[in-house]
């Protein structure tokens, strides 16, 4: 309480409190328990825009106990937290609090990811780390392994995890005995908000006018009651008593099938609403004896509608003779998509002395309903085509964690636990895709209806996580402290896919085949017959496989000191690990089978070198590995509807290894301020990249490893108050990163050197923010670019100018605005801009040709080009 006031604060079940609104000046603080001596802090200074840390102990009221219990403690979810994280952690680490996070407009993990030093977002969900592809990353929620939804990447999406859930977001960049040692970009350690702030509750409701589709004339075909909270895909699936395999029924009952299954083909024409958000918070806490008992909960929802015309093209070798590009496709697309996602949280704490136990559940459903239109020239069959995709895909994800924290013999031993389960679900019942021909007779321009194809899948992952720290702490001076860290993480998932495709045959005459768009006629009930169309079974055993993987893991580390000035950490981690597989070559005649284990050991090494309070040195070494993903070594064939290509996996992959080197040096001017610079390094032996290559069916686009590569860079980071120049309330974020890598091929190769696939040489993150507490107003610009980065790797030949090159995603500039004001004690409004620019979305080839005459010149070939369109949101949040 401060005294001669009204003002203070209740401390949560950790003892960490937190006053708010307090006008700068100079203040005495009183702190109380029962059965404990009251405690006065004078003098306590309160500067603008700066928070007032205090560690404060009570002494026993009967026994006159000096350094009984700390009760004072700092929230992990504020600004000074993270930094603070930051700087007394030995890995190399960057990270974000849900108090930065308030002043953006990001709604969800991968939103708020770009805002991390070295970090970008592919696709809207998936993260790159210093310029590496997102399978060179990895995740823990809560502290737990998370299961990956994404049938053909290996990759966490991180658009599931709403931003008001989040409590910070730390990436760890260098290898450390208690990290798992899969990764080689970044390791995301996302936590959940869990201590409340108090009995609260809360409202927030957003709406958002997306210029591209808001108020548009839309299309979709007919959903269900299920698609408004993101289950329509249950409807959707095959009935139960469907025939296990159509070849084995006769054609009458593939009819009755066919007519049973004969529904969605008609296409609803409608308005499009703003984008809805709705969010609610409860927290509470409670005591039962001497039990203290915390809960936070929320339940979350949102809709909105996304609509994008899109260039797309694919070339192959480029044509010398008549200097011209050569197109394999060039067709115009328009996508209509609408996107659902329901949400809950629900995490309790319980403190019974200094034993604190957590158990935490997320849960996060999305269903998406999209509509995709195409037209133009396939030049590999030389014929002007349509072709219609409908397609519902839906995402269940959950991932629990009961875990326990114990101190033991006076704070000198420590043992923590976690028992984690993780389910992620993917469903894509009854994708519709429609190919058409132009009519050459007619001399108007019209279209029959030429290779109708269904197709259902499945996916279920199940990940099952058990792990123990230990820790003890020897004092054998003032100036050397020494501790011991040890512990054991276990790790089983499961993945059961299955998949099941269907051609249609079009028989007999007397019914129209000559369609604009819709379908309806086509397959309406009359026509569906053995003599005129049904669905025939194209699945063959490659569209289903099993898999699992055990990962067992031990490590040992040892935090050395020396006074303040000097830390290192030094240990090894162990990993086991085991990858079994069952499924069919492509061909599905040839059973495939794999079984590997592996056990290797990560050695790391961490230290920091304190000049003094503000300035800071790092240096960092360890090894780790990149292991490739059931998806990536599974040959079953997906057909991508935007790549217009087929995706397989590659059986034959190995393990990637990488040494990793990072220097640091850090700068702490004043609480909340900071300045980095760092430099790293790493080595790359047998590193697993994404390749596409020309096949008889057309594209297709499996995985390779590629001889040796390197990654080195710099990066900056800077966060600075602005009031040394006269701009009070105002404060200054810039984060930026150069990088340069080199993929390395054998001699005589024709592969030749070139960057990672994946990865940007430059990356930029800068923002102003702006804060008034007193008039409880606040706002930020914020501004965003990567450099171009390999999105798939090319096909060389013999000939350079016979290649088909990498593809390239472009830069693009992206510009935020957000503003909030508080109204009175409970209300807040908020506002904001994204994507202000709407710079367009493109990937590029560039073909280096080199003439007769010796001279060189580039050519540039244009693959994909969209504009997403901005956002603009006004939203309003009631807390009390």
């Amino acid at each position: 309480m401060i005294e001669g006031t009204t003002v203070g604060a209740i401390t949560d079940i950790d003892g960490n409190f937190r006053i708010e609104g307090v006008a700068p000046g100079t203040y005495t603080l009183s702190a109380s328990y029962v059965s404990y001596q009251t405690r006065t802090i004078p003098d306590v200074p309160v500067v603008a825009r700066q928070e007032a840390v205090l560690n404060i102990e009570l002494s026993d009221a009967d026994l006159q106990l000096q350094n009984v219990v700390v009760i004072a403690q700092r929230r992990l979810g504020t600004e000074m937290a993270v930094l603070n994280t930051v700087r007394k952690s030995l890995p190399v680490v960057n990270g974000i609090s849900s108090q930065q996070i308030s002043k953006t407009q990001d709604t969800d993990a991968a939103e708020v990811l770009r805002r991390i030093p070295g970090i970008t977002i592919v696709d809207d969900r998936f993260i790159v780390v210093r310029g590496l592809a997102q399978r060179y990353n990895g995740v823990w929620l809560n502290n737990a392994t998370t299961p990956s939804s994404e049938t053909d990447s290996r990759a966490f999406s991180f658009d599931v995890l709403p931003s008001s859930l989040i409590d910070n977001m730390m990436v760890y960049k260098s290898p450390s005995p208690e990290l798992p040692a899969d990764f080689a970009g970044g390791f995301v350690k996302v936590l959940t908000k869990n201590i409340p702030e108090g009995n609260h509750f809360s409202l927030h409701y957003q709406a958002g006018f997306n210029t591209n589709a808001s108020f548009r004339q839309f299309e979709l075909t007919k959903g269900t009651a299920g698609d408004y909270f993101g289950f329509g895909g249950k409807a959707r699936m095959l009935p139960s008593n469907a025939p296990e395999n159509l070849r084995d029924v006769t054609v009458q009952e593939a009819a009755v099938f066919t007519r049973k299954v004969n529904d969605r083909w008609g296409v609803k024409q409608f308005t499009a609403i703003p984008e809805q958000k709705l969010n609610l918070m409860f927290q509470r806490t409670f005591n039962i004896g001497d039990i203290r008992i915390g809960n936070i909960s929320t339940i979350n929802y949102s809709t909105g509608y996304d609509y994008y015309e899109k260039v797309n093209n694919n070339f192959v070798s480029y044509d010398m003779p008549n200097d011209r590009s050569n197109y394999r496709f060039s067709y115009e697309d328009v996508q209509y998509k609408n996107t659902t996602k329901l949400g809950a949280m629900m995490n309790w704490s319980l403190m019974k002395g200094k034993n604190k136990y957590e158990f935490r559940n997320f849960f996060n459903q999305r269903g998406s309903t999209a509509f995709s239109k195409r037209e133009g020239t396939d030049y590999y069959s030389e014929e002007y085509i349509r072709k219609w995709e409908s397609i519902y895909t839906s995402r269940t994800t959950y991932s629990g964690q009961l875990s326990g924290d114990h101190p033991l013999k006076e704070d000198k031993n420590k043992i923590d636990w976690i028992l984690g389960y993780g389910y992620a679900g993917y469903n894509e019942p009854d994708r519709k895709v429609v190919k058409s021909m132009q009519d050459e007779l007619s001399e108007e321009l019209r279209f029959y209806v030429s290779e109708p194809t269904r197709y259902y899948q499945q996916l279920k992952d199940h990940s099952f996580s058990v792990s123990s720290n230990y820790e003890h702490t020897f004092t054998f001076s003032d100036q050397c402290s020494p501790v011991l860290n040890t512990g054991i993480y276990g790790e089983y998932k499961d993945r059961d896919f299955s998949a099941r495709r269907f051609l249609y045959n079009l028989l007999g005459s007397g019914y129209d085949r000559f369609a604009d768009w819709d379908y309806t006629h086509v397959f309406s009930d009359e026509n569906i017959s053995a003599d005129r169309i049904y669905m025939r079974e194209s699945t063959n055993n490659s569209d289903s496989y099993t898999s699992n993987s055990l990962l067992g893991a031990a490590y040992i580390a040892a935090k050395l000191n020396y006074g303040e000035k000097l830390n290192a950490n030094v240990g090894v981690r162990m990993e086991y690990y085991k990858i079994t597989l069952d499924g069919y070559e492509s061909d599905g005649v040839k059973p495939i089978s794999v079984d590997q284990d592996f056990t290797d050991l990560f050695p790391s090494l961490n230290v920091a070198y304190s000049l003094s309070e503000q300035h800071q040195f790092r240096v960092a070494y360890g090894r780790s590995i990149n292991r490739a993903e059931f998806r990536e070594i599974v040959p079953y064939v997906y057909y991508d509807f935007g790549r217009e290509a087929n995706v397989t996996g590659n059986a034959e992959l190995k393990n990637a290894y990488i040494n990793n080197v990072d220097l640091r040096y850090e700068f702490y001017p004043s609480p909340g301020e900071t300045l980095s610079l760092g430099l790293f390094y790493k080595n790359f032996n047998d590193p697993i990249e994404q390749t596409y290559a020309e096949t008889g069916s057309g594209l297709q686009y499996t995985f390779h490893n590629a001889d040796r590569a390197r990654a080195m860079g710099i990066e900056i980071d800077i966060k600075k108050q602005l009031d040394f120049i006269g701009l009070n309330n105002l404060s200054f974020v810039f984060n930026g990163a150069l990088i340069d890598s080199k993929v390395f091929f054998p001699e005589g190769s024709f592969e030749r050197d070139r960057p990672m696939y994946g990865q940007s040489p430059y990356l930029v993150n800068t923002g102003l923010f702006y804060q008034h507490d007193d008039q409880g107003i606040s706002g930020s610009l914020l501004y965003n670019r990567i450099g171009k980065r390999i999105e798939t790797v090319g096909v060389p030949k013999q000939n350079p100018n016979d290649d088909i090159p990498d593809i390239y995603e472009m830069p693009r500039n992206s510009l935020d605005i957000t503003f909030a004001k508080r109204v009175g004690k409970y209300v807040e409004i908020k506002g904001g801009i994204k994507d202000l620019l709407n710079a367009k979305i493109e990937y590029k080839q560039f073909l280096e040709l080199t003439e007769d005459s010796g001279e060189t010149r580039t050519v540039e070939q244009l693959i994909s080009s969209y504009r997403p369109g901005v956002m603009i949101n006004v939203g309003v949040s009631v807390k009390f």
